[in-house]
Parts: C-alpha cells; structure tokens; sequence
C-alpha cells in the first residue's frame, strides 16, 4: 500500500484554490482530481452547511483511489481539504494514517479571511447564511473559524514542525513564484517548474439563480454515493467538463462592499489573543511570508 505524501489542512479563502492548482499542474505531484476528499473530517460539513457524507468508514484502499495511481513520473500524491484544519478528529486520524506525512497551511488575518468566506459562502454555497456579517458572527462556531492558533494547536501537538509549512496569503499576491518555489522544494519536487500564468486564478463569482446551485449541488453529491457514478463523475475529465459548463451557464461576476472599519477593528481586537498565539506558533515552523 502507497500512502499519500501530503496533505493540505486550511484555511479557506486563504489561497487554497491557488495553491491546489499549482500543485495539480506539477507533473510529479498526483493531486486528489476532487481537490476536497474530506476523507479524514467528513463530519465538517453537517456543522458547516449541513450536509451529510460517508467518507472514513469506507477504508484508506477508497481513499487512496481518490488519486492518481503511483509510479512514472509522479513522485508524491496528496490533497486539499481546508475543512480539516478545523477538526480535531481530523488531526488525529491523519496522524493514524501517517504520523511523517507533510501538512500545508494557508493563512491570512482572520478578519479578511471570514469576511470573505462569508460572501463567497452566502452567494455560491450555503444559502442559510444570515443576511449581515455582523449577524452570521453570532454564531459562535463560524466565528471561530478565524481562530487559527487554537485549530493549529492539534496538529502542531501531533506532527513535527519540520513537515508543517505555513504559506500567507499576502506572500501568494506579492510573489507567487517565489511561493511555488516553495512549496515544491518543501514537497521535493522539481522546484524549477513554472505552471501557466494564469493557473488557479480564482475570481469572485455568484450563481445566477441560487435555487440552480443548490439543487446541482445535492443532485452531484446524491449521484457521487452510487460507487459507479461516483468514480464517473469525479474523474478529472469528467469533473472539469461538469465545473466548465456550470461556470458558463450559471454564474457571474460578483463584488461586495468593504466591511466597515468600525466593525473591521471590532472583530480585530476579538482575534488579537489569538493572533498573538499564533505568532509564537510559527516561530517554529516554517513559514512562507
């Protein structure tokens, strides 16, 4: 049996679309087609969006068929699941699986980072969310997804430092070559590999008509269950031709206001513990910044 050789834990709108597509393009890395397995944490989703899946009890052999095959010019295989950052299981179940396995974490300051997901969430994903920033941050367990520190602290408890790098999401807009070189000599790949420019841009975008995306999206996770279909649809040809005509027919360009800078230092001054937390956290790993 091959064990995946990494594993990309978080955080949302922090770069991850980008990273993975830097990662997918580089011909010695097998990346996961379905960029989020959710193998390790898939009870995230029913605290996130409530939705169901049945991932772990299906055993590592159909977790490891998530991926492209070993062998040839692929040196290493892996996945990105943000959602694992918050989830302790999450942590200790990789930890099982392989205690050596290398971790990548995207990060940037918690006030951007929730405020974006609340957008990009109340347009394109959860159709639930309150209609006010400062309404969805009464809850407490999506406020504290921008508690980096204290989700870190799982994973630092249970993996070395050294197979843990921290990418920032001001490092991906100021220089992302320099982040590329990066990762890929943290992965011990080619790190001379240029992917195309524009690989894994990410502009903002909303449904059309929401009740579209929604019902699309439980009609592909119902039809992801049956072991044949599922196969069928998640292979790489498949998923892009499907993601490619979804984007064409029901999606648009989105903008949102800036979030009001008394509620900018607001939530700032209710992160700043935490923030703190973290800044002795990365003294000891290593850090793309």
């Amino acid at each position: 049996m091959t064990h995946i050789d990494f594993i990309g834990i978080g955080a949302p709108k922090c770069g991850t679309t980008w990273l993975s597509a830097q990662l997918d393009a580089h011909p010695q890395i097998g990346f996961a087609p379905d960029k989020e397995v959710y193998y390790f944490a898939d009870t995230i989703l029913r605290r996130l969006a409530g939705q169901e899946l049945y991932c772990f009890n299906r055993g590592v052999a159909w977790y490891h068929e998530q991926f492209p095959p070993p062998g040839g010019a692929v040196s290493c295989r892996g996945e990105f699941c943000p959602s694992y950052l918050y989830s302790e299981e999450a942590a200790a179940r990789i930890a099982a699986y392989r205690h050596d396995i290398k971790l990548l974490v995207c990060l940037r300051p918690p006030v951007e980072m929730i405020y974006s997901w609340y957008w990009y969430n109340r347009n394109a994903v959860v159709a639930s969310l309150p209609e006010s920033f400062e309404k969805m941050m009464e809850n407490l367990f999506l406020r504290d997804l921008g508690r980096f520190a204290h989700h870190l602290r799982p994973y630092l408890d249970r993996f070395p430092a050294e197979n843990i790098l921290v990418v920032q999401f001001d490092a991906i807009r100021r220089e992302p070559d320099r982040v590329q070189e990066g990762v890929y000599k943290f992965l011990n790949v080619d790190a001379d590999f240029k992917p195309p420019a524009e690989t894994g841009k990410n502009p903002a975008r909303a449904p059309r008509f929401p009740l579209l995306q929604s019902g699309a999206q439980r009609l592909y996770t119902a039809m992801s269950a049956f072991p044949g279909v599922g196969k069928f649809l998640k292979s790489p040809a498949v998923a892009k031709m499907l993601q490619a005509v979804y984007h064409q027919l029901n999606t648009k360009a989105r903008k949102y206001e800036p979030l009001a800078p008394e509620e900018r230092l607001k939530w700032e001054a209710y992160y700043a513990a935490d923030q703190e937390e973290l800044s002795q956290l990365l003294r000891n790993l290593q850090v793309i910044d």
